[in-house]
Order: C-alpha cells, then structure tokens, then sequence
C-alpha cells in the first residue's frame, strides 16, 4: 500500500515536502485606548484549543506592547453564551452555530461576526492495538442515527460512543455533521468529564472515542480511524491516513472550523486580537505545528509513495 507523507516546514527549506508560505505584513501601534492594537480586554477559547493560542499570545504581545488580552479557557456552549449575554467581545470556538444558536441570531438580527483562524478534524480513535483501522461515514452516520442494525458491539467493541461533555465542540461537530437541525442523536454515549480521562478509558478497553485530530495525532497510543465516505460528486473516496495533509486538500470528511467569534463588526481591541491570529506568519507556523490547518496559509503539498 502507498502512504502519503506531508511535512510542515518553514518557507526558507527548500525542495523539502511541504512548504508554509505567508506574506508577512506590517502592524502599527498606538497607545489609544481600546483600538485594534491598544488597550485591554478578555478573550474566552475553548479549553482543547487553549494551550495553543497560549503558546502564540506572546507573538501578539510582543508586536502590541499597549495591548492587555487576558486569556481564560471555557468549554464551547458556555464560550456561546457568553457571547449571547453580550458579557464578551470575542469568543474563539472549534465549531460553527449549532442550530438553535442560529435561529436565535437571525431572530434578533444579531450582529455576530466570525472570522475562520484553523481548521481541524474531527476523529473517532481507539486504543493502538487494536486490529481495526477503518471505517465508513455512512456507517457511523447509520449508527449515530440509529438506522443501522449493526452496531460495533457486534464486533467486540462496547455500544456507546465515549465523547467530552455534552457542552463540548466535539458533541457539537457531532450534531453538525450527521443530523439535520442538531435534532437528537439516537446512538448511545459515554460522557468524560475531561479528554485526559476519556483517553486514559480508550487505552484501556475496547471502545470508540471521540475527538479532535490534532489533539489525538499526538498521542502514540491511540489511533484514529480512517474514513471512507463519497464526495460531492458522488465519487467514492477510500479511506485515507488520517493528517491534517488531507484538511488541505478538501479531501478529509469531517472538517472542524476553529472561528472567532466577535460580538459586532466593530474594529476593536478584540478584532484585531482575533486577526493577528488569522493572518500573522508567525502564529500560523505554530498553529501548524500543533496541528490545525491555518485558514488563510499557503501551502505546497507534495505526496511521496
């Protein structure tokens, strides 16, 4: 079987497999309050994405010497409902609206505004040793719906799904995915109180976990499942490795946005916290790095056999 090898370099390697190229612009700063570089404010992320804008805040703290973002780590449906309560200015999220968020937007002609920074991948993965490597959408879709009278119990794995807390992005992609209007999963769950903790319950039995890819790619002993699914076109696409090589090349099933979520359209502190996070070169290599797929990058993808 042919494997398909993707590397993440910086632009200055060259002839090397794959290659980041980000044109680098230039940030002014004032010491005004409360503009796009100056003054102080809170940004919510998402507890799985929050050690990686941890890692990049020193980047913008560095340009912004007058700009004070405080950092604080939430989970997805509260992160949302802080934005609601108009209690913060930007939220950043691994998930679009779930369907009730949406209709309440439009109702009250709300001003949010999303701005894409990554992409992930959604996942589901068991323990390394297991001799399953495979799946395909329509069958997880069958199950997770409850059409299908299979069921991975009857090859040896336990019923329920095992997945963070109903409030998490993953519970949330869950919906976006594989039901219309986030109408209710009819597949059995186990809820974790934490992603450590369900992964240490994955290493330990035989069961499917849920997550994200660049989270559970880290993770030597825990296999993500390669999907096959058909595309668009109607065009049945074999189950790949699964790399966030494929999320470039729109050739992955279950994309995950990761969005800034601003509460309006003004070019505050918040927004241009939220756009040196989207465009700067420097917070798109380590973005990479750990995984997501920066929206607004370049990139040079060459498949080795």
């Amino acid at each position: 079987m042919k494997t398909v090898k993707f590397n993440y370099l910086p632009k200055h390697c060259i002839g090397l497999p794959l290659v980041l190229l980000i044109s680098c612009g230039q940030q002014e700063n004032t010491d005004t309050f409360d503009t796009p570089v100056s003054g102080r404010d809170t940004v919510y992320i998402e507890e799985t994405l929050f050690p990686y804008f941890l890692k990049v805040k020193p980047i913008y703290d560095s340009v912004f010497e007058h700009a004070k973002i405080t950092l604080i780590p939430v989970n997805a449906r509260r992160g949302m409902a802080l934005l609601f309560a108009d209690s913060a200015n930007c939220v950043i999220l691994a998930r679009d609206y779930l369907h009730d968020e949406d209709s309440i937007m439009k109702s009250l002609s709300l001003p949010f505004k999303q701005i894409e920074i990554a992409k992930d991948g959604l996942v589901f993965y068991v323990r390394r040793s297991l001799d399953i490597d495979t799946v395909n959408i329509i069958q997880i879709r069958d199950i997770l719906q409850g059409m299908s009278k299979f069921s991975f119990q009857n090859i040896g794995f336990e019923n329920a799904f095992h997945i963070p807390s109903k409030q998490s992005s993953e519970y949330a992609n869950v919906l976006s995915h594989f039901t219309e209007k986030d109408q209710p999963l009819r597949a059995s769950f186990k809820f974790h109180d934490n992603r450590d903790s369900l992964k240490q319950y994955i290493r330990n039995h035989d069961a499917i976990g849920i997550g994200f890819m660049s989270d559970i790619l880290k993770d030597s002993s825990l296999k993500p499942l390669r999907i096959g699914y058909t595309d668009t076109t109607n065009k049945r696409i074999p189950p790949q490795i699964v790399h966030p090589g494929f999320i470039v090349q729109n050739m992955y099933p279950l994309v995950v946005p990761i969005f800034a979520y601003m509460k309006n359209e003004k070019q505050n502190l918040a927004w241009g916290f939220a756009t040196f996070m989207e465009k700067d070169p420097s917070v798109q290599k380590i973005l990479l790095n750990e995984g997501v797929v920066p929206s607004h990058a370049r990139y040079n993808l060459i498949r080795e056999d």
